[in-house]
């Protein structure tokens, strides 16, 4: 079956707020072409003698988001929706709509992800590159530097891995998931950090999210990492299905989400318990850390990559 790909044309100076606002639309991410500052970014490398002319060509003024609805939903839901909250936020904006195959969307990003090192003890490995890695050079070294290996096969979920966004949560993670801990993901996804806390150690894991294709990839994602028995997943929106309480949190959303997410997990975090959120533009950062304050909150530790921003929030001593 055929996808929707919503695509919403914007000034490049709006991108982030036009970015902001459809974040608010879908859990799967976005794919955002702009190339405001293409020129700029080839000077960070130095001369550039070949370069793809077509790309050189690209529209420097306009960027387009493109917002993927699956066959299942509605695509004009989506679209009144983008609509409303962009005009309501002075965005100028068109949005155009194309059908893209199911199987382009699913196979043909999977050239662009390779085996990776992340942080200090992860390795990330696609689930189709896992035979290659293991017996290559930078995998086996890898390896007996003490890392672990995290199969992912992301399939139509969010979390492959390569966002700066998961990169920072699995970093922050090394530090948090230890023997003894119980943790929660809320908006798992692929279950990327749900298992990847398993991995280094924690003891038991429940991951949570409202998309049940996500609940079903997670599921096969844990099976791969043979943690099936430690790991628990439910379909619901966000905690509303959660009971108990955790060391552990993990929310790789949006900022407007994680806000509506916070007193849930505050009342759901241990004493002396972290919650790690990412997902989050740079300039919503102060919004989280107020509404983090309202639940006795505050951030411990704060990672940026390339405008995203993730943190560590426990209880004020």
């Amino acid at each position: 079956m055929d996808w929707t790909d919503l695509t919403v044309n914007i000034p490049a100076s709006q991108v982030d707020t036009a970015a902001s606002v459809a974040e608010m639309a879908t859990s799967r991410g976005l794919y955002i072409e702009d190339y405001s500052t293409l020129e700029d970014d080839l000077k960070l490398f130095g001369p550039v003698e070949i370069i793809d002319e077509e790309l050189l060509a690209r529209d420097r003024d306009t960027a387009r988001i493109h917002v993927y609805v699956s066959p299942e939903e509605n695509p004009s839901e989506y679209r009144l929706f983008l609509e409303e909250k962009l005009t309501a936020a002075g965005v100028e904006f068109t949005i155009d709509s194309d059908e893209v195959s199911e199987e382009d969307w699913a196979n043909n990003w999977k050239q662009f992800f390779k085996p990776v090192n992340i942080g200090r003890r992860i390795r990330l490995i696609p689930s189709w590159e896992l035979d290659a890695d293991s017996s290559s050079p930078e995998g086996q070294a890898a390896l007996a530097d003490g890392r672990k290996r995290l199969v992912i096969d992301p399939g139509m979920a969010f979390g492959s891995g390569q966002h700066e966004t998961t990169r920072l949560c699995l970093t922050l993670l090394e530090d948090y998931a230890r023997q003894g801990v119980k943790m929660l993901d809320v908006g798992c996804g692929s279950g990327i950090l749900a298992i990847a806390g398993l991995l280094l150690g924690a003891d038991s894991a429940v991951g949570v999210d409202i998309d049940p294709l996500s609940v079903k990839i997670a599921g096969e994602n844990a099976a791969i990492n043979g943690i099936t028995d430690r790991l628990r997943l439910i379909e619901g929106d966000l905690a509303s299905k959660v009971s108990g309480k955790f060391a552990l949190i993990t929310a790789n959303i949006v900022a407007d989400v994680i806000i509506r997410l916070l007193p849930d997990a505050a009342m759901l975090l241990e004493d002396g318990g972290a919650i790690i959120v990412s997902g989050i533009i740079d300039g919503r950062l102060p919004d989280v850390e107020a509404c983090a304050a309202e639940c006795g909150l505050s951030f411990a530790r704060v990672l940026t990559d390339r405008g995203w921003c993730a943190g560590v929030l426990t209880g004020r001593q």
